[in-house]
């Protein structure tokens, strides 16, 4: 599986090449999707070509990444990403609680909707299999 993978990503990285493409090395990650119940105690070696260096580097194995702004684990959980969205509202909820005596009520609400709605919009087919409890995270966060 690891010499399928790295010959892969080596006609990837040709393919890049012949188009006059380039990848940052330095920002790649792998992640092996599993179910929650299985465990992997063996960490595959996954290289990549490398053309700054005319050799190859190896990737590193994340147990989460980000791809286009939302947050992918391995377990294919929305955890890491609703606990990313909540540390972001609960900061800008702070910012609209300390402002509520010196600002009027429509610009709150459209503080509000300029920080913190689109959170809760980008990405709403994510949402769609989120637990309720994760999702009353969320909610409470917005209610305050």
């Amino acid at each position: 599986m690891e010499t399928v993978v790295n010959n892969e990503l080596n006609n990837f990285c040709h393919w890049l090449y012949a188009n006059k493409l380039t990848i940052n090395v330095k920002k790649s990650y792998f992640i092996i999707f599993k179910p929650v119940q299985k465990r992997i105690n063996y960490q595959p070696c996954i290289r990549i070509p490398d053309n700054n260096d005319n050799g190859f580097a190896l990737l590193e194995g994340k147990d989460y990444v980000k791809f286009l702004g939302v947050l992918i684990d391995k377990k294919l959980t929305r955890r890491p990403h609703i606990d990313h969205i909540a540390s972001k509202i609960s900061e800008i909820v702070g910012i609209i609680a300390r402002l509520r005596h010196h600002v009027p009520l429509n610009t709150l609400l459209q503080i509000y909707r300029s920080l913190i709605f689109p959170y809760t919009l980008y990405g709403i087919p994510f949402w769609g299999q989120a637990s309720q409890c994760d999702l009353k995270k969320i909610l409470t966060l917005q209610k305050m």
